[in-house]
């Protein structure tokens, strides 16, 4: 089989742009809650931020976590003099064993205003799908893969650029784990060593690319898995 060493780079088209924060009025008071990601794994760390606009001395903002519309789990946030105040809780046990949507809740002083965000269940090493890419002049590889919230349509190897070209269909926010064989994509450097996989964004239209975030995986002789969180869009593109 040939193989085909590649400086791996991720590049994601976004068909619209996308908010992490939102906010209410009430009266006089506006609350804006924030979320550090859309859509998380089992394990992850959910942490969450707000900012309210007139602040009650001593009362503390309330957050309420809903799945389905079942409440899940409440907590009471202290909040600064300036009005600003956070919280995590980690997205495991019981109460999350079910994938979905899941709804933040803030309330403060007769105000609220709510943040929904994906879960998905922890899949990583646990790849339910397989893709057979052909590489140009002869020779394909496999890449498994497990995709939460799309498919992917096509995976191209682009000899110009050195990437492999990978067509997604999103369906909401979600997370994209693939394990890439050694044999036919690899990124190391002169002496053989791992050089971490670079991602970036590339945002509607435009031909500046965004550094993003990418999650290192299992590392072995034979592989290499990457976890690439994303957001809701019509369609992803991803250069590796």
């Amino acid at each position: 089989m040939q193989k085909i060493s590649l400086f791996v780079i991720l590049s994601i088209i976004l068909s619209m742009p996308m908010a992490f924060g939102q906010e209410e009025a009430l009266g006089a008071k506006i609350i804006t809650l924030t979320a550090d990601n859309t859509a998380y794994q089992e394990g992850d760390v959910i942490t969450i931020t707000g900012s309210i606009e007139k602040v009650i001395p001593g009362m503390p903002a309330t957050l309420q976590v809903f799945f389905e519309k079942n409440l899940i789990q409440v907590s009471q946030v202290k909040v600064s003099q300036d009005g600003e105040f956070t919280d995590t809780f980690t997205a495991a046990g019981p109460q999350w064993k079910n994938e979905g949507t899941v709804t933040i809740k803030a309330d403060y002083g007769g105000a609220s205003t709510e943040l929904n965000i994906e879960f998905f269940k922890n899949t990583s090493g646990e790849y339910t799908s397989n893709y057979e890419v052909k590489i140009p002049d002869g020779g394909t590889f496999d890449v498994p893969y497990t995709m939460k919230g799309g498919i992917i349509s096509s995976i191209n190897v682009n000899q110009k650029n050195l990437s492999l070209v990978i067509n997604i269909a999103t369906s909401s926010d979600g997370n994209l784990n693939i394990n890439l064989p050694r044999e036919g994509i690899d990124s190391v450097d002169n002496n053989g060593q791992d050089i971490d996989f670079i991602v970036l964004m590339y945002e509607g239209n435009s031909e500046i690319p965004i550094q993003t975030d990418v999650r290192k995986g299992e590392v072995g002789n034979e592989f290499r898995s990457i976890d690439i969180p994303f957001k809701k869009m019509e369609i992803l593109k991803l250069k590796l």
